[in-house]
This record gives C-alpha cells, structure tokens and sequence, in this order.
C-alpha cells in the first residue's frame, strides 16, 4: 500500500479530477494485478478508477496464438510475437481518443480476457455525472465528476500520447516466467 500511496501523490499533484493512466511491463509483470489494486486503493481515495484491460483489442483467439507458437518448433520467425498477440491500432486510438474527449463509444467481437474468444461487446457511456462501462455482461458506473481512466496492456507505449501518467512494471524473467507458467495451468 505504500507504493501506492506514493503513485497517488504523485499524480494527485496534477490536479486533475479525470486522468488518464497507462500500466505497462512485459508479459506476466503483473499489470493487471497492479491495476486492480490501484483502482481499488483509489476507490478509497474517492476516485472512480475504471480498470480497463487492453487486451480486448487483441485480434488473435488462443487457438491461432497457440498454432503460431507451435509452428516455432519448424521454423523460427521473429515476428511471431507481433502475429501472436496482433492488436486493430486504428480503433484503440479512436477508443482512446474517444475516452480522453468522454465522448461514448461502443465496438462488437473484441477478445474476451477470459476466454481469448473474439466475442466481446463493449460500450463506454458518458454523461455528465456519470460514466457506465458494459465489457461484456458486466456493468459498472462510475462517478464522471472524478474518475482515473487505468489502461494496463504490453503496448501501452504505442499509444503514449493519449496518457497523463505511464507505469512501467518491472519483474524479473523468472518472476514473469513462473507466472505465465500458472496462469497457462488456469487456462480453459
């Protein structure tokens, strides 16, 4: 919770009541963990932090991940990971646009955190006291008088423009290893 409370201070000394915040790190850093920590802290704090995972923006399911990964073992191909882990640019940018102007957006077959399926519906609404955000079958209202908008996602830095603040999250290989390692185990 210290660290925390440090990151707060810090952006707290912009004075802005809504921000935007990029989470950053490699594979199995813990962006996410991170993010739902620091909503939650901020959530004490009476900022309505709105977690948003970039992922849904991936255009890969597992299963085409998976048999990319797989034809490695023929033959190596550097680009694998950009394949991989593919992302539609074009519409983060217009989403991201779109939350920094709170102006409401919604997008049909995105990836589903979860599942890694290209089935997920989301939709951002802002009014004026509010902000309501549908992933999925989920929704959530937030307070639109005060709320952190906290993208966390690998490519964070592609689109570095759209952030007031950008955490990079270091850990070391063996940390993120074992962690890719157990989530995989998790895996449907």
């Amino acid at each position: 919770k210290m660290a925390l409370n440090g990151i707060y201070e810090i952006l707290k000394k912009r004075e802005k009541q809504n921000m935007m915040i990029g989470v950053t790190g490699f594979v199995g850093s813990g962006k996410t963990c991170f993010a739902k920590e620091f909503s939650e802290f901020l959530k004490e704090k009476n900022i309505d932090a709105i977690h948003f995972n970039m992922d849904v923006y991936n255009s890969t399911t597992r299963a085409e991940r998976n048999e990319i990964i797989s034809s490695l073992d023929k033959k190596y191909d550097p680009l694998w990971p950009k394949k991989a882990y593919a992302q539609n640019h074009n519409l983060i940018r217009e989403h991201l646009t779109n939350m920094k102007q709170e102006k409401s957006f919604s997008a049909d077959n995105l990836c589903d955190p979860q599942t890694k399926e290209l089935n997920l519906t989301i939709k951002f609404l802002f009014n004026k006291n509010s902000t309501i955000v549908n992933l999925g079958e989920n929704e959530n209202q937030y307070n639109g008088n005060n709320s952190w908008i906290i993208c966390e996602g690998v490519k964070i830095m592609e689109h570095k423009e759209f952030f007031d603040c950008i955490i990079f999250l270091n850990a070391e290989y063996k940390n993120r290893f074992n962690r890719i390692l157990d989530r995989n185990k998790k895996l449907p």
